[in-house]
Protein backbone atom coordinates (compact mmCIF):
# COMPACT_ATOMS: atom_id res chain seq x y z
CA UNK A 1 0.00 0.00 0.00
CA UNK A 2 1.27 3.75 -0.89
CA UNK A 3 -0.16 6.39 1.32
CA UNK A 4 -0.13 10.09 0.63
CA UNK A 5 -0.52 12.73 3.35
CA UNK A 6 -2.49 15.36 1.61
CA UNK A 7 -2.30 19.06 3.45
CA UNK A 8 -2.78 22.63 3.14
CA UNK A 9 -0.09 25.09 4.00
CA UNK A 10 -0.22 26.69 7.18
CA UNK A 11 -1.49 30.27 7.82
CA UNK A 12 -0.11 33.18 6.12
CA UNK A 13 0.81 36.77 6.58
CA UNK A 14 -2.34 38.65 4.70
CA UNK A 15 -2.21 41.54 3.00
CA UNK A 16 -5.01 44.13 3.80
CA UNK A 17 -7.25 41.18 3.27
CA UNK A 18 -6.37 40.33 -0.41
CA UNK A 19 -7.18 36.81 -1.67
CA UNK A 20 -3.55 35.34 -3.18
CA UNK A 21 -4.36 32.99 -5.42
CA UNK A 22 -1.02 32.42 -7.36
CA UNK A 23 0.37 35.76 -6.25
CA UNK A 24 3.38 35.70 -4.55
CA UNK A 25 5.07 37.17 -0.98
CA UNK A 26 2.35 35.67 1.19
CA UNK A 27 4.60 33.74 3.45
CA UNK A 28 3.92 31.76 6.50
CA UNK A 29 2.57 33.74 10.21
CA UNK A 30 4.49 32.99 12.84
CA UNK A 31 1.17 31.05 13.94
CA UNK A 32 1.26 29.32 10.48
CA UNK A 33 5.14 28.35 11.53
CA UNK A 34 4.15 27.15 14.77
CA UNK A 35 1.25 24.84 13.80
CA UNK A 36 3.52 23.34 10.68
CA UNK A 37 6.28 22.70 13.62
CA UNK A 38 3.14 20.83 15.91
CA UNK A 39 2.61 19.02 12.51
CA UNK A 40 5.83 17.71 11.76
CA UNK A 41 6.03 16.03 15.35
CA UNK A 42 2.61 14.33 14.43
CA UNK A 43 4.15 12.93 11.48
CA UNK A 44 7.25 12.30 12.57
CA UNK A 45 6.85 8.82 13.26
CA UNK A 46 6.07 7.99 9.58
CA UNK A 47 8.18 6.84 7.25
CA UNK A 48 8.12 9.74 5.10
CA UNK A 49 10.24 9.22 1.92
CA UNK A 50 9.66 12.31 0.08
CA UNK A 51 7.93 16.17 0.50
CA UNK A 52 6.21 17.27 -2.76
CA UNK A 53 5.03 20.96 -2.93
CA UNK A 54 3.43 23.62 -4.83
CA UNK A 55 5.95 26.01 -5.38
CA UNK A 56 4.11 29.29 -3.70
CA UNK A 57 6.00 30.82 -0.81
CA UNK A 58 3.17 29.33 1.61
CA UNK A 59 2.97 26.12 0.59
CA UNK A 60 7.16 25.45 0.13
CA UNK A 61 7.69 27.07 3.28
CA UNK A 62 5.44 24.84 4.99
CA UNK A 63 7.12 21.86 2.97
CA UNK A 64 10.74 22.76 4.38
CA UNK A 65 9.75 22.70 7.69
CA UNK A 66 7.93 19.21 7.37
CA UNK A 67 11.14 18.44 5.06
CA UNK A 68 13.25 19.00 7.34
CA UNK A 69 11.84 16.32 9.88
CA UNK A 70 12.73 13.58 7.40
CA UNK A 71 15.93 14.30 6.19
CA UNK A 72 14.15 15.49 3.04
CA UNK A 73 13.98 18.35 0.72
CA UNK A 74 10.97 19.37 -0.84
CA UNK A 75 10.33 18.48 -4.82
CA UNK A 76 8.46 21.18 -6.37
CA UNK A 77 5.79 20.07 -8.48
CA UNK A 78 3.47 22.69 -10.68
CA UNK A 79 0.84 20.79 -10.31
CA UNK A 80 -0.16 21.38 -6.77
CA UNK A 81 0.00 25.30 -7.82
CA UNK A 82 -3.38 27.13 -6.28
CA UNK A 83 -6.26 27.72 -8.49
CA UNK A 84 -5.38 29.49 -11.69
CA UNK A 85 -8.41 32.37 -10.80
CA UNK A 86 -9.64 35.92 -11.94
CA UNK A 87 -10.20 36.73 -8.17
CA UNK A 88 -6.47 36.75 -7.26
CA UNK A 89 -6.14 39.92 -5.70
CA UNK A 90 -9.52 40.94 -4.71
CA UNK A 91 -10.40 41.26 -1.21
CA UNK A 92 -11.67 38.72 0.92
CA UNK A 93 -15.81 37.96 0.79
CA UNK A 94 -15.18 38.83 -2.67
CA UNK A 95 -16.02 34.71 -4.05
CA UNK A 96 -18.50 34.49 -1.41
CA UNK A 97 -19.89 37.39 -3.11
CA UNK A 98 -19.82 35.49 -6.33
CA UNK A 99 -21.39 32.56 -5.06
CA UNK A 100 -19.06 30.32 -3.05
CA UNK A 101 -17.68 27.24 -5.33
CA UNK A 102 -20.43 28.96 -7.48
CA UNK A 103 -18.20 31.22 -8.80
CA UNK A 104 -16.73 28.75 -11.27
CA UNK A 105 -19.66 28.13 -12.65
CA UNK A 106 -20.31 32.18 -13.54
CA UNK A 107 -19.93 33.39 -16.84
CA UNK A 108 -17.30 36.05 -15.18
CA UNK A 109 -15.40 33.35 -13.58
CA UNK A 110 -14.89 32.03 -17.52
CA UNK A 111 -14.60 34.89 -19.39
CA UNK A 112 -11.60 35.91 -17.21
CA UNK A 113 -9.66 32.59 -18.04
CA UNK A 114 -10.96 31.67 -14.54
CA UNK A 115 -9.04 27.11 -14.22
CA UNK A 116 -12.72 25.06 -14.22
CA UNK A 117 -13.23 22.24 -11.90
CA UNK A 118 -12.50 19.65 -13.92
CA UNK A 119 -8.90 21.16 -14.91
CA UNK A 120 -7.80 21.80 -11.19
CA UNK A 121 -9.15 18.09 -10.32
CA UNK A 122 -7.86 16.56 -13.40
CA UNK A 123 -3.96 18.01 -12.72
CA UNK A 124 -4.03 17.28 -9.04
CA UNK A 125 -5.03 13.48 -9.50
CA UNK A 126 -2.72 13.11 -12.54
CA UNK A 127 0.25 13.93 -9.70
CA UNK A 128 -1.19 11.92 -7.08
CA UNK A 129 -1.33 8.86 -9.31
CA UNK A 130 2.29 9.28 -10.52
CA UNK A 131 3.06 10.01 -7.11
CA UNK A 132 1.49 6.63 -5.65
CA UNK A 133 3.11 5.15 -8.60
CA UNK A 134 6.79 6.41 -8.10
CA UNK A 135 7.22 5.95 -4.28
CA UNK A 136 5.00 2.18 -4.59
CA UNK A 137 4.73 1.02 -1.19
CA UNK A 138 6.06 3.98 0.69
CA UNK A 139 4.66 7.46 2.79
CA UNK A 140 4.82 10.96 1.11
CA UNK A 141 3.40 14.20 1.90
CA UNK A 142 1.94 16.28 -0.64
CA UNK A 143 1.67 19.97 0.23
CA UNK A 144 -1.13 22.19 -1.65
CA UNK A 145 -3.95 24.20 -1.67
CA UNK A 146 -7.46 24.19 -0.02
CA UNK A 147 -9.36 24.29 -3.17
CA UNK A 148 -7.24 21.93 -5.35
CA UNK A 149 -7.15 19.47 -1.83
CA UNK A 150 -10.45 19.96 -1.53
CA UNK A 151 -11.58 18.88 -5.52
CA UNK A 152 -9.11 16.30 -5.40
CA UNK A 153 -11.28 14.45 -2.10
CA UNK A 154 -14.26 14.77 -4.31
CA UNK A 155 -13.00 13.03 -7.48
CA UNK A 156 -11.83 10.22 -4.62
CA UNK A 157 -14.92 9.91 -2.97
CA UNK A 158 -17.13 10.18 -6.16
CA UNK A 159 -18.68 13.30 -5.56
CA UNK A 160 -20.12 15.39 -8.85
CA UNK A 161 -17.88 18.57 -9.55
CA UNK A 162 -20.57 20.92 -9.25
CA UNK A 163 -21.12 23.81 -6.94
CA UNK A 164 -23.73 21.92 -5.26
CA UNK A 165 -22.08 18.87 -4.81
CA UNK A 166 -18.91 20.52 -3.56
CA UNK A 167 -20.79 22.42 -1.15
CA UNK A 168 -21.30 19.91 1.16
CA UNK A 169 -17.73 19.04 2.21
CA UNK A 170 -16.77 20.45 5.01
CA UNK A 171 -13.87 23.34 3.82
CA UNK A 172 -9.93 22.17 4.41
CA UNK A 173 -8.57 24.18 7.47
CA UNK A 174 -4.69 25.71 7.75
CA UNK A 175 -2.61 23.16 8.14
CA UNK A 176 -5.56 20.19 7.79
CA UNK A 177 -5.39 17.54 5.40
CA UNK A 178 -6.46 14.38 3.87
CA UNK A 179 -4.51 10.81 3.94
CA UNK A 180 -4.78 8.57 0.77
CA UNK A 181 -3.90 5.42 0.77
CA UNK A 182 -3.66 3.58 -2.83
CA UNK A 183 -3.98 -0.39 -2.67
CA UNK A 184 -4.10 -2.78 -5.73
CA UNK A 185 -5.35 0.40 -8.29
CA UNK A 186 -7.94 1.81 -5.76
CA UNK A 187 -7.63 5.13 -3.64
CA UNK A 188 -9.52 5.47 -0.58
CA UNK A 189 -9.27 9.12 1.01
CA UNK A 190 -10.04 10.31 4.83
CA UNK A 191 -9.50 13.05 6.82
CA UNK A 192 -6.97 13.26 9.33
Amino acid sequence: MTTIYLLRHGQYETHDGILPYRLSDFHLSQKGKEDVHELATKLSSKPIVAVYTSPLERTFETAIILAKSFGLTPIIDERLLEVRSPAQGEKEGFVEEKGGWGIYETEWYKDHDGESLIEIASRMKEAMEEFALKHEGKEIIVVSHGDPLMLLKAVYQGIALTPEALSIIPYIPMVGGYKIDFDDGKATIQSL
